[in-house]
């Protein structure tokens, strides 16, 4: 690094002692590296500043010489005289504009990248203005065409010590903001790994409460199913249970019976002079016969019936053998009092055993069942959110220690020495 910015002290990092930084301190020591190198930057500006305009002044003077010269054009052709006389007139009133043009004064770095800027522009114009002349230059004017060549070479590079002071000064600041935002990204991570440090604090606590609330739920279930009570309530159950059978033996009986005049009854819906509930009562019996077929619904089952049976004898309604649909019909309304039977039989069983399960209080239990249902399920996305936040932790302190390391690293490349950054 030719002008400061980033250049290592290899003498002093060999021998200096490790310097503390705490973190939030870098920007500030940033500042403090930055300082007295971009004074001595500026310094070195103003000198090739000065350089500069020592190269005007210089090529001012020879393009003075070549304005009073007359290049010994007096014996050549008179034409080509004009042309040379012209040439060399517009060379020199081009770059005098030049050469008396005004530099930046040198106070920042905006003032060193304004410099730069003219001075590449003043090269640029008197290059433009030398290159649309160069065989009256080389031909006529040749010893002038090469101190300008000197002079615009000297120039050139004067513009190229303030592009590489401009690009040392863009590498230090890229540097610099990486730095910075290294620093910023280990102060969040730190700043996440406290809050999720937190969260499991709080998740593990409450995980724990759950579990001791889960462990005494099963306590409280076991001691309940263990009592005789539960015991003959099973017992209870499965002969409910095992009289699901005899409620379908009777649904599919009433069915049969119903699917033997179902046509006639689903044709009848359509033509029937019946009032909205007997309506409605016709369509159920069609849909849940086993339902619809009670003691209170008996005169209307068979009003309708009987009804059915008449339109079906009237031809009202189209059947293959309407004698024998009213024959199924009146089949129907006769085994009424059988299916009211078998219905009101397997209910007083059904009500007996059920008054047994009031042995035991179930309400109890399931409630108990639901709260430990709950409570595992609690249990395991506590547990799985403590893993993921350990697992998120591990990894955002081992991109600490990376950060932390390249930070160590970068900061000392600029500071000149060891540094030790603390958190």
């Amino acid at each position: 690094m030719v002008f400061g910015f980033g250049k290592k002290k290899t003498q002093e990092s060999s021998s200096a002692p490790h310097k503390e930084i705490p973190i939030g301190t870098i920007p500030d020591i940033l500042k403090e590296i930055e300082s007295p190198v971009m004074i001595q930057v500026i310094e070195r500006a103003r000198k090739i500043r000065n350089d500069i305009k020592s190269n005007q002044e210089n090529i001012k003077d020879t393009v003075t010489q070549l304005e009073s010269d007359n290049l010994k054009l007096d014996d050549v052709d008179k034409n080509l005289k004009a042309v040379a006389t012209r040439g060399r007139d517009t060379v020199v009133s081009s770059i005098k504009k030049e050469t008396i043009s005004n530099l930046s004064d040198v106070k920042t770095y905006d003032d060193i990248v304004s410099l730069y800027t003219e001075t590449n522009q003043m090269l640029k114009r008197m290059g433009d203005v030398l290159g649309s002349h160069t065989r009256v230059m080389h031909v006529f004017a040749r010893k002038y065409a090469d101190k300008l060549k000197n002079e615009l070479a000297k120039l050139s590079q004067n513009r190229t010590h303030l592009q590489n002071i401009i690009n040392e000064h863009e590498s230090f600041t890229s540097k610099t903001q990486k730095i910075i935002d290294g620093a910023a990204k280990i102060r969040k991570l730190k700043d996440d790994s406290i809050q999720k440090h937190r969260r499991i604090s709080d998740e593990t606590n409450e995980a724990d409460k759950t579990r001791r609330i889960t462990e005494q739920l099963q306590q409280d279930i076991s001691s309940l199913k263990s009592k005789t009570e539960y015991q003959e309530f099973l017992s209870v159950k499965k002969k409910i249970q095992s009289l699901s059978g005899e409620k379908l033996d009777i649904k599919n009986r009433i069915a049969d019976q119903l699917s033997k005049i179902s046509r006639p009854l689903g044709k009848y819906s359509y033509v029937s002079s019946f009032d909205k509930p007997m309506k409605k009562l016709l369509e159920n019996l069609l849909l849940e016969p086993y339902d619809v077929i009670t003691v209170q619904n008996k005169g209307n089952i068979i009003e309708i019936l009987h009804a059915v049976t008449k339109s079906v004898l009237a031809g009202n309604i189209s059947v293959k053998d309407s004698k024998k649909a009213a024959e199924q019909i009146e089949e129907t309304v006769n085994r009424l009092d059988e299916f009211l039977s078998l219905k009101d039989s397997y209910e007083k069983k059904l009500s007996e055993l059920e008054k047994g399960l009031a042995i035991f209080d179930s309400h109890v239990l399931d409630l108990k069942e639901r709260d430990l249902a709950k409570g595992k399920s609690n249990l395991s996305d506590l547990e799985s959110s403590l893993k993921r936040l350990e697992k998120e932790i591990s990894q955002s302190e081992t991109l600490i220690a990376k950060y932390h390391s390249e930070l160590e690293s970068s900061l000392g490349t600029l500071y000149g020495g060891k540094v030790a950054i603390k958190f």
